[in-house]
């Protein structure tokens, strides 16, 4: 089965051609603009209040969420092999979807750490005397496996592939169940081709920056002699701002460091054009051949079993607590009574202080 889905991956290699789409570039090169600006306004606030500024904070990251979502469905229809949306459709439906991804990650995070606490109840078990060795024997290897697949499966199945999910029009729970399927039987066959896909994406960038360094530096050596002075492309790039450029230099060099940050923007645009449209090629090579209605209907039946036990737990709880409160109170404990002790009646001729002994004659 992996040989078979290997050979028919050959898709991927047409994850270069989304570099052709010029609507998906644009919309991901203004998101990435506007996050820019988004942080540079950030940073002059943050002068005065980090308080002030965090809001501009968090609103870059809605930006680049969102824009970056919508690119990615963009690049889902292209691999499924029609044409993408426009932009501003890709952004309504960006907006109206892809907080389900923000709610795979928590419930994912619940589950995780669900499982982290059933484990460490079963160590605690382990601690008996006698008994836990022997157990420890069987739970420490299978600990490894399960623990070492659920980790595994973070940065190669969950991260990757849960955002193509979520394109594709995946719900929360139909993302999650596809995904734990993913997980227990493609598992390697993900791992290899999103390695292809980083490395594609991570070739394409260094294609793209030998180009664009090359020409900085070819237009920099001719700009010198007919324009007089070093453009300000180097004190940009060097770090040094907005600010460093117009104290570098004259309006020449203000317009080179703009333009030369436009340009930088596109060829770091493209890289991620490409991991997009493989991660998306990768989803629809993972799902393909798997009864995911079947899974859904199983994780569903699951999750009603477990809320009717978890309601039922709780009514023998409650019931538990209105008998404990409806029982009578026991009376407080009283001090026991000790008995009086009552002189025995005196008869003629005897003394009272003795026990009837006989009371002797005047003399």
């Amino acid at each position: 089965m992996l040989s078979h889905q290997l050979r028919n991956s050959g898709t991927l290699l047409d994850s270069i051609d989304a570099i052709r789409n010029w609507r998906a570039v644009g919309l991901l090169l203004t998101t990435f603009l506007c996050m820019a600006l988004v942080v540079s306004v950030a940073g002059l606030v943050g002068q005065f209040s980090y308080f002030l500024a965090s809001p501009f904070v968090l609103l870059a990251y809605v930006i680049f969420f969102y824009g970056a979502n919508a690119v990615g469905m963009m690049m889902m229809d292209e691999a499924r092999g029609g044409e993408s949306r426009h932009a501003m459709e890709a952004v309504a439906a960006s907006v109206a979807t892809s907080h389900r991804l923000i709610l795979v990650f928590l419930l994912l995070g619940a589950l995780y750490l669900a499982g982290f606490v059933a484990l460490a109840v079963v160590l605690f078990i382990c601690k008996l005397p006698f008994i836990g060795p022997v157990l420890y024997t069987v739970v420490f290897p299978v600990s490894v496996v399960v623990a070492g697949t659920a980790m595994f499966a973070v940065p190669t199945v969950i991260f990757p592939l849960s955002a193509p999910a979520i394109w594709g029009g995946a719900g929360i729970m139909a993302c999650i169940s596809q995904l734990l399927v993913i997980v227990r039987e493609r598992l390697v066959m993900v791992l290899v081709l999103m390695l292809a896909v980083s490395f594609m994406a991570g070739m394409v960038g260094l294609l793209i920056g030998a180009i664009v360094f090359t020409g900085v530096a070819a237009t920099a050596v001719v700009s010198v002699p007919i324009l007089g002075g070093m453009p300000g492309v180097l004190p940009a790039m060097s770090g040094m701002g907005l600010a460093g450029v117009v104290m570098a230099g004259s309006g020449h060099a203000l317009a080179a460091a703009i333009g030369g940050a436009l340009l930088f923007a596109v060829a770091f645009t493209l890289p991620g054009m490409v991991y997009l449209r493989g991660a998306s090629s990768v989803y629809l090579r993972a799902i393909d051949g798997l009864d995911l209605v079947s899974e859904q209907a199983l994780m569903d039946e699951r999750i009603a079993a477990a809320t009717a036990r978890a309601r039922e737990m709780q009514a023998k709880a409650q019931a538990a607590a209105q008998k404990y409160t409806a029982a009578p109170a026991a009376p407080p404990p009283t001090a026991p009574i000790e008995p009086k002790w009552i002189p025995p009646a005196s008869t003629p001729g005897t003394d009272p202080h003795t026990t009837g002994a006989p009371t002797s004659p005047p003399t």
